[in-house]
C-alpha cells in the first residue's frame, strides 16, 4: 500500500511536460507548417507520424486524395491549404478524421467549406479552430511559413500569436542587432552562440528536457 502511495506522489510530481503527442500522418495529408515553423519533406519521409510536446499546436496542411470523375478517369484532389489550432493537453495520440471525399462533387463541397476533424486514440473529438490559409503567392514555391506568420498576426478565426514569432535563420545570427550582439560572445563559435541563442527562447520545460538529454552524451 505505502508503495502504490509512493508512487502515486511521484506521478502527481512530475511535470505535465513529460506527456507527449503523437499526431499521425494520413496518407490523405501534406504537412506544410508545424507551430509555424516549414516541415522538412525528408522529416516526413515515409513517417506515420510525428511526437510533439504536449499543449497548443497549429498546423498547415493540404489534403491530397485521388478522386473518381465522372467519366470514371481518376483525378488528384488538392485542396486548399487549411490552418488548425488545438491543444493536445494530455492527449496521447492525434488523428485526421476527414469527411467523404470521392466524387468532383464531394471536393468541390469541401473547398468551398473545408470540415476537418480531430481525434483523440479513442475516436473522441479534439476541439479544433479550422480555417483557410488564403495564399497571395503564385508559382510553385510558395513561403506557407511567411503566409502563416501573417494569418496568425491578423488575429483570425485559427490564429495564435505565439506562432507568428520571427526568429532569425541560423545565417543572421552573426550579422545582425539581437541578443548575440555581445562583446562577451565575440569569441564563440557560430554553434555555440546558435546553441545558446535558441535555449533562452526555449520554454523552461523544453530547457529542462534539453538539459537532461545532454547529460546522457559522451563528453566527446
Amino acid at each position: 500500500m505505502r508503495t502504490g502511495i509512493a508512487m502515486l506522489c511521484l506521478l502527481l510530481m512530475l511535470p505535465v511536460s513529460v506527456f507527449a503527442t503523437t499526431l499521425r500522418l494520413s496518407g490523405d495529408i501534406d504537412l506544410l507548417v508545424l507551430d509555424g515553423k516549414k516541415v522538412s519533406s525528408l522529416l516526413l519521409r515515409g513517417a506515420e507520424s510525428i511526437e510533439l510536446d504536449n499543449g497548443p499546436h497549429q498546423v498547415v496542411f493540404r489534403v491530397e486524395k485521388m478522386i473518381i470523375l465522372p467519366d470514371q478517369n481518376r483525378q488528384l484532389y488538392v485542396s486548399p491549404p487549411l490552418i488548425a489550432n488545438f491543444n493536445s493537453q494530455l492527449i496521447g495520440q492525434v488523428n485526421f478524421s476527414l469527411p467523404r471525399l470521392e466524387s468532383l462533387g464531394d471536393t468541390q463541397a469541401f473547398t468551398s467549406t473545408p470540415h476537418v476533424s480531430l481525434l483523440d486514440g479513442n475516436a473522441m473529438p479534439i476541439p479544433v479552430k479550422l480555417d483557410i490559409l488564403a495564399i497571395t503567392q503564385v508559382g510553385d514555391n510558395i513561403d506557407y511559413e511567411k503566409a502563416t506568420e501573417a494569418y496568425n498576426l491578423a488575429n483570425k478565426q485559427a490564429s495564435d500569436t505565439q506562432f507568428s514569432i520571427v526568429v532569425p535563420d541560423d545565417s543572421t545570427l552573426l550579422s545582425k542587432t539581437n541578443e548575440l550582439d555581445n562583446p562577451a560572445y565575440q569569441s564563440q563559435t557560430l554553434t555555440e552562440q546558435r546553441l545558446k541563442y535558441w535555449y533562452q527562447l526555449a520554454d523552461p520545460a523544453t530547457r529542462h528536457r534539453f538539459l537532461e538529454w545532454v547529460k546522457t552524451q559522451p563528453s566527446s
